[in-house]
């Protein structure tokens, strides 16, 4: 038998939907949608997702954070990209945003990667009956196709800033400009392995680690969130990787950098 699940609120999830509901009613051309209630006995969580209106030429993006509850980084960076929003309103007339702040409600609020169900919802995609708070991201992304997905991660044991990158064509790949960039500030982990695969200067794509993502692709029941968007149909996938050493601010920073240097590629393309 597993032990209970956790009972301390180490943060709190309605308060952080507080402060984006208010930024997204002072951000023009911003909306909160409610997708659902996620149900976590004793607890309930409203699912929220972030949009901006779509249109001819638009390109779309799609940003997440707080997939797995103890990586809250994300979760603050898709606030800060709504501020980006508010403050560069250009923006919205070259492209369509979707972003899910807390897709862990529960997790966040308790610090635990996984759900109140103990379910890992990065391993759930492709799953015929996934949790509620896939059902809600899926709900809302099948069927589109990005041009760019960028997904805000932490870990725990990293030394320095990672990053994966999937990419169709090789004239998409920002992933060691994005690197370079973070190294001005902050650490980079050298590791010649990471979390099992090949890595080069804290780079890992199909050209550094062509066996572990021929291997990831292979095994379709375990695809992240990542993989089942790029296997859908976006172009360009990155996954942000912050080490959790770190103070907020500067986890928010970097993920801040890897969004804006994948941005440029397409305010450029």
């Amino acid at each position: 038998m597993g032990s209970m699940a956790p009972t301390h609120k180490v943060r709190s999830y309605s308060e952080t939907i507080e402060r984006m509901l208010r930024s997204v009613k002072e951000t023009k051309g911003v909306e909160a949608h409610l997708l659902g209630t996620v149900r976590a006995d004793p607890h309930r969580y409203p699912f929220w997702v972030v949009s901006t209106p779509d249109g001819r030429g638009k390109k779309k993006i799609c940003l997440s954070g707080g997939i797995h509850g103890d990586e809250p980084a994300g979760v603050e960076a898709i606030l800060a990209v709504i501020e980006m929003i508010r403050n560069q309103p250009a923006l919205l007339g070259r492209f369509q945003f979707i972003l899910f702040p807390c897709i862990n409600p529960f997790g966040y609020e308790h610090h635990t990667r996984e759900n109140r169900s103990r379910i890992d919802l990065n391993r759930q995609y492709v799953r015929q009956r996934p949790a509620a708070e896939v059902r809600f991201v899926k709900k809302v992304i099948d069927g589109k196709k990005f041009d760019l997905d960028v997904e805000f991660h932490e870990d725990i044991d990293t030394p320095g800033f990672y990053l994966y990158e999937v990419f169709r064509s090789p004239a998409q790949a920002v992933g060691r400009k994005i690197i370079r960039r973070v190294a001005k500030k902050y650490p980079i982990n050298l590791q010649t392995e990471i979390e099992g695969a090949p890595a080069e200067k804290g780079l890992i794509s199909p050209d550094v680690s062509s066996g572990f993502f021929k291997r990831r692709f292979a095994r379709k029941r375990q695809w992240p969130q990542a993989l089942y968007f790029y296997m859908n149909g976006t172009s360009h996938v990155i996954t942000s990787e912050t080490p959790v050493h770190l103070k907020m601010q500067e986890r928010v920073e970097i993920h801040l950098i890897a969004f804006k240097t994948a941005l440029e590629r397409l305010l450029s393309a």
